[in-house]
């Protein structure tokens, strides 16, 4: 028999449990001891596989402990891609590139195995010296003096129009306006450019991991409790007018949803450092090429100080621009080099309209289902495994559940890369939840709807290239960040349901 036509085709990434979001660019970082290791896996077939299994055989660093699990489907149509993850232990990871190992068998093949790369930091926090470290192994980046726009007063407050707004844990998120990033490259390097951290992403990524990191670690001790991470609260930050404002959702259960809106902005907000230090070439790539050493010179340490101004508050798929200015300097055996830019950066990864469709009413304890078309700017969908989405569904009483969004051909999803990412909840099982609290299935329904870019870069890709290309940002979500302390609760449901 030939091997079963399935096929892990991109690089795994990195699911925050607590929150349900994607860590910026899918990289797991041990700083977070439980995360997911996510994967797409494609039917390469022209017809439908039947009765398919599909388990992760190993991982490259015995440090990562995943849990054992086996995911069936009875059937993946031609050309699918279904969503598969794993929950793992990475307390004791190692910074680096593991191979991750799945196999997959379907009727009438043998197993077929696909083995790809992941990519693990280390993120630590120095108390002392208000400093983050992220590690990997090209080297480490520190990062210390951070400027942001803090929660303001009314964070978590009833909102003007009465609705009631809790957004825990009580630090809400922080959007950063300045930061000074040091490199200290492993080992040091001859000529112009180093190498590039996981020979992929720009140097900021790290600094973007570690600004959502010290925003997780907090949500996650508000949620679990602390040893759930190598540390649990984070620096001070020196605060930019004006304040920011956002509202989550009230009640949990099922992942503990109120946590997920909570990260969400904490992931909107820090992507600010992205779009200020540029998604074609970061300062630290800039830098390099206009400071070119002297032969026989090696470059130990790089270091950038970077300051912007918000134009306007940052909101996932919105074109939001920074002014910013950066000072770069390069560190060699025999001189010092300097480089400053001030310029205009606006966000890139934008999106367009949302279309929303789901049943306007329900018998009960038949299932509750959405299907979403996320478009990008220019009109045409986001497909298949270009998205990582999720919904979530909030009971007429408040409890709230988390479901997936995929765009397989399977459940409710009219067929497979057609653009509708669909997902249901099977209102019998959440019944019983929601029996715990007190609350029932009857009224209202709201659905709240996100979605997160993938990074599809193939392996292979230059350094150079496949760094332009950051996967993990939100094209779409249903809260709104704002500097503006007057508006309403900026949490809208994109979608209703009436269970009678």
């Amino acid at each position: 028999m030939s091997a079963t036509p399935l096929q892990v085709l991109t690089r795994p990434f990195a699911i925050e449990p607590v929150t349900n979001i994607m860590l910026p660019d899918g990289i797991f970082d041990n700083a977070i001891y439980g995360l997911r290791i996510a994967a797409h896996i494609t039917n390469l077939s022209s017809s439908a596989l039947t009765n398919v299994t599909v388990w992760l055989e190993s991982v490259g660093d015995p440090g990562i402990v995943p849990v054992a699990r086996t995911f069936y489907f009875a059937s993946i149509p031609a050309g699918a891609a279904v969503q598969v993850m794993w929950d793992a232990n990475f307390q004791h990871a190692s910074p680096g590139k593991p191979l991750v190992s799945i196999l997959a068998r379907a009727d009438g093949f043998t197993a077929r195995r696909s083995i790809q790369q992941i990519f693990v930091s280390e993120t630590r926090f120095d108390a002392t010296s208000n400093t983050y470290t992220c590690t990997v192994q090209e080297g480490t980046l520190a990062v210390s003096g951070l400027k942001g726009h803090l929660p303001g007063k009314r964070w978590g407050q009833t909102g003007p129009d009465g609705k009631e707004c809790i957004c825990p844990p009580g630090g809400g998120p922080i959007v950063p306006t300045g930061l000074t990033m040091v490199w200290t490259p492993n080992p040091a390097f001859p000529g112009v450019h180093g190498e590039l951290p996981f020979a992929d992403p720009w140097w900021k990524i790290l600094a973007i991991i570690i600004a959502i990191i010290a925003a997780l670690v907090a949500i996650i001790a508000a949620a679990l409790g602390a040893g759930k991470a190598s540390f649990s609260v984070g620096g001070s930050v020196e605060e930019t007018d004006p304040s920011v404002t956002c509202c989550s959702l009230d009640g949990a259960a099922s992942g503990e949803p109120e946590y997920t809106v909570a990260g969400v902005a904490s992931a909107i907000a820090s992507v600010a450092i992205a779009v200020a230090c540029s998604d074609a070439a970061d300062p630290f790539w800039r830098g390099q090429e206009a400071t070119p050493p002297a032969p026989g010179e090696l470059t130990v340490g790089e270091r950038v100080v970077a300051e912007w101004t918000m134009l306007e508050a940052p909101n996932a798929g919105v074109p939001y621009a920074t002014d910013v200015s950066w000072t770069y300097q390069r560190f060699t055996t025999g001189a010092t080099y300097s480089y400053s830019v001030t310029e205009t950066q606006t966000n890139i990864h934008t999106a367009g309209a949302v279309d929303v469709e789901a049943p306007p009413q329900v018998q009960a304890f038949s299932p509750l289902w959405v299907r979403a078309r996320f478009h990008r700017e220019d009109g045409s969908l986001f497909h298949g495994t270009e998205l990582y989405s999720f919904a979530i569904f909030q009971a007429p009483q408040g409890l709230n559940f988390v479901i997936p969004l995929t765009d397989d051909g399977l459940g409710f999803d009219p067929g497979a890369n057609d653009g509708a990412y669909a997902g249901s909840l099977n209102l019998e099982q959440a019944y019983r939840i929601l029996l715990k609290y007190g609350q029932t299935v009857y009224g209202m329904w709201r659905i709240f709807l996100f979605a997160q870019d993938v990074n599809l870069t193939k392996p292979g890709t230059p350094p150079e290239i496949a760094a332009q290309h950051i996967g993990g940002f939100f094209v779409a979500s249903a809260i709104e960040i704002t500097f503006d302390d007057t508006l309403p609760c900026p949490l809208k449901a994109q979608a209703s349901i009436m269970v009678v």
